[in-house]
């Protein structure tokens, strides 16, 4: 029940974005060439090198509308919980692990190496983005002292700052600003700035196709930078951080009525990415289950890569409504009731 009145609580609007963006990543993982393997198998100049680099561009906005979303909501908060960050870390922990050994000992012994077992431990700990964004998380009631009592022109000069010396000179010149490709603190903490910003002082709404058109140009742009420069769909590019405010500014600006399922089929999106971003199931999903490999040379890749995104999307919701349901009750929140405490600033 509990969950049931979060859900209701939140906007339709920006839990549809957060399905597309789900999805997005499932897209980004269909085409890493460890996983899904497409950007390491296609052929320069075929239907699917240009498919798969188009895909990747429109996809590549993902994570930075994810955090987003995150300052825009939590901009004005002086208290974060523990418990929530305890959360995201055993779920990461849980797929982690489990997910590695179904696929080891149960799908492929072949791979049950010490080795393996080693990377897999390694891997289920240090999630990349579980830790940066629990960082963020235990930074935010700091960050927020500041946004409560910064003025809008000195907002605006902060972020001028931070856009030119970490997104427009890694984008135009080097790496010396910012070496992370946008997947370290400095990225998320500016993202989070951003939105916090949207929220706080954008008094008047984009238009929303204008938005959306926005969204389509630059990803347009950072497909044919793709073709030319490895750092195009670096998450610190100007134009994948472009990209990503005006795909959230297009969904903030719908106005979409409370819907339960896209609600529901929303709280999903956490565990899903848990799920999909595991290297070894991700692998035996695309490439057994769905046989992205018989399409890297085919113009049916298209096709192929819709089927495996669904696909591995619905496989992820009924993954993690099982886990829900035999395992929540009787473990995770016991273990989660475990860790209190609370950062507050006043």
């Amino acid at each position: 029940m509990e969950s049931i009145k979060k859900n209701k609580n939140r906007q339709s609007n920006i839990e549809l974005l957060r399905i597309v963006l789900i999805l997005m990543i499932i897209v980004l993982h269909y085409n890493n060439g460890a996983m899904g393997g497409a950007l390491a198998n296609i052929h320069n100049g075929t239907f699917s090198y240009y498919f798969v680099h188009f895909t990747e561009s429109l996809s590549s906005v993902a994570v930075n509308v994810f955090i987003l979303i995150t300052g825009y909501f939590s901009y004005n908060k002086n208290k974060i919980f523990i418990s929530k960050i305890a959360r995201l870390v055993l779920l990461m922990i849980f797929w982690g692990l489990s997910l590695s050994l179904f696929t080891m000992l149960v799908l492929n012994p072949a791979l049950f190496t010490v080795h393996n077992c080693l990377k897999m431990v390694k891997i289920a700990i240090s999630q990349w983005f579980v830790i940066i964004y629990s960082i963020l998380y235990l930074l935010i009631p700091y960050i927020n002292t500041v946004i409560r009592v910064i003025s809008k022109k000195n907002y605006q000069k902060l972020l001028i700052i931070a856009i030119f010396f970490f997104y427009i000179w890694p984008t135009f010149y080097t790496s010396t600003t910012s070496n992370d490709a946008g997947y370290g603190i400095v990225n998320f903490v500016c993202l989070y700035l951003i939105g916090a910003y949207i929220r706080k002082f954008q008094t008047a709404k984009i238009a929303k196709w204008k938005s959306f058109c926005v969204y389509v140009v630059l990803s347009g742009i950072t497909m044919v930078f793709s073709l030319y420069f490895e750092n195009a769909w670096n998450y610190n590019s100007i134009f994948v951080l472009g990209g990503a405010v005006a795909l959230f500014e297009f969904f903030t600006s719908l106005n979409i009525k409370y819907n339960p399922l896209i609600n529901t089929l929303a709280s999903f999106t956490f565990s899903v990415y848990l799920i999909n971003v595991n290297g070894l199931f991700n692998k035996y999903l695309c490439q057994v289950i769905f046989h992205s490999n018989e399409y890297w040379q085919s113009p049916m890749i298209a096709f192929n890569g819709i089927i495996a995104m669904i696909g591995i999307y619905v496989i992820g919701i009924c993954l993690e409504f099982l886990r829900s349901i035999l395992l929540d009750k009787k473990i995770f929140k016991p273990l989660i009731k475990i860790v209190k405490g609370t950062i507050e600033v006043q």
